[in-house]
């Protein structure tokens, strides 16, 4: 299967995912891709391709270097910071008689790999999505889903001019947040002991929907 069509038969299976398609896909990515930087981080990959990009990155951004730290072995998280420790001390060296730590700035030193494959693989997913939405016959599964969390529907808009589809958007996102707001309300009305029992399984994971339609994806 290529590239293009195994991105097409992911959207469609993350359709029914009951959260953003998109957050959905780059979930996996991400997780997938720490996995492999984790496999990497022993010193017997220490001149591996994927060890020296982390490593002339600068490492990774904050939340991501947490969510390595994770799944990596101890001795593996040791492995690489230990390389990147020694390039800080170099830098600090080299700066210390100036005072100017402009240098170490996070715009200067955190050049984060795994958000910057994430950025280039949103794109795609979001110009595929936009592509995919102009089937008639797909979207009444979007409509049924979660749908684009806001931060991925505001950047919808850049992937397409068709005024049919942004209405078609628009419209849907509206409803899909009235349903969201509906359930949760419905959840907290049976939040009595005696009614609980009441709860919809659609109530029950309204709270959770509520923050994925809102937010997004940690990180997004």
């Amino acid at each position: 299967m290529d590239r293009a069509n195994k991105i097409y038969s992911r959207i469609i299976s993350a359709l029914s995912s009951e959260r953003c398609p998109v957050c959905a896909m780059l979930y996996q990515d991400e997780f997938d891709s720490l996995c492999r930087w984790a496999g990497k981080s022993g010193e017997t990959y220490r001149d591996s391709e994927q060890r020296i990009h982390l490593v002339n990155a600068g490492g990774f951004c904050n939340y991501h270097f947490w969510q390595f730290q994770r799944i990596s072995s101890h001795y593996g998280t040791a492995n690489v910071c230990i390389v990147l420790l020694v390039k800080l001390i170099a830098v600090l060296n080299s700066v210390k008689h100036k005072h100017n730590l402009n240098i170490l700035s996070a715009e200067n030193v955190m050049k984060c790999p795994l958000c910057y494959e994430l950025k280039q693989k949103e794109a795609g997913y979001l110009k595929e999505l936009t592509n995919i939405l102009e089937d008639d016959d797909i979207k009444p599964k979007y409509v049924s889903g979660c749908g684009a969390c806001m931060p991925h529907f505001i950047r919808l808009m850049d992937y397409s001019d068709d005024e049919l589809l942004l209405e078609f958007l628009f419209d849907t996102q509206i409803t899909q947040i009235a349903r969201i707001k509906s359930d949760a309300e419905g959840f907290i009305r049976k939040m009595n002991p005696s009614s609980r029992w009441e709860q919809t399984k659609a109530e029950k994971k309204s709270w959770l929907l509520a923050i994925e339609k809102i937010a997004g994806k940690n990180g997004v």
